[in-house]
């Protein structure tokens, strides 16, 4: 019986397909990058920073209260994201935040704590601004709003 020459061709095949020069692997592609969101403004006007803004007024639900020296209550918010703070006879600094949606909350105060008159706001400014939770620009006023609309406080830029 004569030996098929198919079987040692296939077996020739068999062991010089192990050798054979392969094809590089397939570069990775880069996988497109996912879509980002569009980026929220989440830092304040330039003509609102590093400027001292008097308090002109507070306009709440039940009153409206207006400072007789609105130089002495100010604010002056810093690129940093530091407010400092003039309340009356005090005077201090703390953090603030800003985020999208024109939300804006400043952290714990540290202030000085001198008696200041009788008649001082510096005391209801200080809780007032530490209650703030939005702000807007109109008209070159800085406006500074409480939650749920229990209060505004407006600014005018010092001169």
């Amino acid at each position: 019986m004569k030996a098929s020459p198919i079987v040692p061709l296939l077996l020739l095949l068999a062991l010089t397909n192990g050798c054979a020069p392969q094809a590089p692997p397939a570069t990775p592609q880069p996988t497109p990058a996912a879509p980002q969101p569009a980026p929220t403004d989440t830092a304040l006007p330039s003509e609102v920073l590093d400027v001292t803004w008097k308090w002109e007024s507070l306009v709440t639900p039940v009153e409206t209260v207006k400072p007789d020296r609105p130089e002495l209550y100010t604010l002056q918010l810093d690129r940093s994201g530091r407010v400092g703070v003039r309340a009356d006879c005090n005077r201090g600094s703390g953090p603030y935040t800003v985020s999208a949606g024109r939300r804006i909350t400043f952290g714990a105060m540290a202030l000085t704590r001198a008696a200041c008159p009788p008649d001082s706001l510096s005391d209801r400014f200080v809780r007032d601004v530490g209650r703030v939770s939005s702000y807007f620009v109109r008209d070159g006023a800085l406006f500074l709003e409480m939650p749920v609309d229990s209060g505004t406080l407006r600014f005018r830029r010092s001169q």
